[in-house]
């Protein structure tokens, strides 16, 4: 089997440990200066010493079975239909993120615009539809040499999806660094995957080229973000050091990647976000004892602008009353959840071709019309400023930042009217773009059950929503929101 050869090949792709890789070394020395967006996070039981990484060779378990083994024993019984197959891949590998030490990298991207024309002939002008030119992103995990699962998941995947007769696997070298590269005849040129040990690093990169870049800045012979003069400074003001989770992005370079060619999709999205006129942003979660801290810093018109969404000496009691006593974590975090729920859907929109737009705006007004309902007054309109975010029901798999969603409203019928109305139009609106592309393998259902509560499904059974009294309530998944709920709607 090509993809037991695969993994033969990886175990042996160990590159060799240099005074670099010393155990000083931040993750972020991996990231090349330029990249466009970062996301860091250390396991979530990182601070809980009964929660540390699992020892060579373990996995994380649940109820006896490791994640891996569940969606095996699931794909033997054929229980995992064809449209979940991906996402399952996806919820094998999380665990590798509650395990390690990770960071998820957009290196570079570009795109193009393409004419359809059915007729070679048709004088009319032809649609044009966007495109990926190329992409370069990672994930790099802390595995201290301990590659094993890391690896397991790449030989599944490469198992799954990809055969002899149509890829080649290649060892290569960056510098002293050794690395694979897997190419798929099927793929462009670009679209190859890499992998290999830097130091106590693991690296997975997608992009031809993306390794050897990481390589660079991890040895420091290409600049590296954790260096950058702006970087350095934002990250001492939001006590990046302490972070259990950070992310960056780079606006302005973002917009000069793809800006030109997405047609101002890029420049219409940051607007929408208010955002046009960023050059970084960082944001940064930490812990003080049980409570989250939320710094955020960002660069405008030349400015640094500092914020501070959460302060755990401020906490009001009324809202800590919902969080159970059981969470080992927990935020109270003041935010303009209006700007949010209202400038987030328009972004979305911002991103979509002219096409979807006009057919999500038909739907969407349909909607209102058949409900008599204004979706957006009904929703934004009722929201707090107030969001409490905690740890319960904690997940099996300790996934990072598998969380329980509280906001903060002041008339529930009318929010649970429009949430119903925006939620049925959202899985209208994917079931018609799932019919019309004839989607099979990455197909997303929006369910309603008869106590109120909406999740989406996806093979697996994804994130969960209903609205009480006083709280528009989310979380990761449908039992979870319900173990939630049952001491929330206890102590409102």
């Amino acid at each position: 089997m090509y993809h037991v050869l695969a993994l033969l090949a990886l175990l042996s792709c160990v590159g060799p440990d240099q005074p670099a890789s010393s155990a000083a070394a931040k993750i972020t020395d991996l990231v090349p200066a330029d990249s466009l967006v970062m996301y860091a996070a250390k396991p979530y039981g990182w601070l809980d010493a009964a929660s540390r990484p699992a020892k060579e060779g373990e996995e994380p378990k649940t109820g006896g079975f490791s994640i891996a083994s569940i969606v095996s024993i699931l794909n033997a019984a054929g229980m995992i239909p064809d449209e979940g197959q991906v996402f399952a891949d996806i919820a094998s590998a999380m665990p590798l993120l509650g395990r390690f030490e990770h960071a998820v990298l957009l290196v570079d991207v570009s795109s193009k615009v393409i004419e359809l024309r059915a007729d070679p002939q048709d004088s009319a002008p032809a649609k044009r539809s966007l495109r990926l030119k190329s992409l370069q992103t990672a994930i790099v995990f802390r595995t201290a040499g301990n590659d094993h699962a890391v690896l397991e998941q790449l030989d599944r995947v490469v198992g799954r999806y990809t055969n002899r007769d149509v890829a080649e696997l290649s060892s290569l070298k960056a510098g002293d660094d050794s690395y694979q590269r897997l190419r798929d005849d099927r793929l462009p040129g670009w679209a190859v995957w890499e992998w290999g040990r830097l130091g106590e690093f693991f690296v997975v990169s997608f992009g031809k080229g993306t390794f050897e870049q990481i390589a660079l800045a991890y040895r420091g012979k290409t600049p590296r973000l954790s260096a950058d003069s702006w970087f350095q400074a934002a990250s001492a003001k939001t006590h990046g050091d302490r972070a259990q989770a950070q992310w960056f992005i780079a606006f302005s370079r973002l917009k000069d990647a793809l800006g030109e060619a997405a047609e101002g999709r890029v420049s219409r999205v940051a607007a929408e976000l208010k955002a046009d006129d960023m050059t970084h942003d960082l944001w940064t979660i930490g812990q003080e004892g049980r409570s989250l801290t939320w710094y955020r810093c960002y660069r405008r018109n030349g400015l640094d602008v500092m914020h501070r969404y959460s302060d755990p000496a401020n906490y009001s009691q009324r809202h800590m009353r919902i969080v159970p006593d059981e969470a080992s974590r927990l935020a109270i975090i003041n935010v303009p959840t209006r700007w949010l729920v209202d400038n987030l859907p328009r972004a979305w929109l911002a991103s979509q071709s002219e096409g979807n737009v006009r057919k999500w705006q038909r739907a969407w007004k349909r909607l209102e019309q058949e409900t008599g309902t204004d979706i957006s007054r009904g929703l934004i309109e009722h929201l707090g400023e107030t969001v409490v975010i905690f740890d319960y029901p904690r997940h099996p798999l300790d996934i990072p930042f598998a969380l329980t969603v509280a906001i903060e409203i002041d008339d529930p019928a009318a929010v649970r009217m429009a949430t119903d109305a925006l939620l049925s139009a959202w899985g209208q609106y994917l079931d018609e773009r799932a019919e019309r592309n004839q989607t099979v393998l990455v197909r997303v259902y929006v369910k309603h059950d008869d106590d109120g509560v909406w999740y989406l499904q996806a093979g697996i059974l994804g994130p969960a929503l209903m609205v009480t009294d006083h709280y528009v309530v989310w979380s990761w998944s449908p039992q979870a929101l319900r173990d939630a709920l049952k001491h929330i709607e206890r102590t409102e």
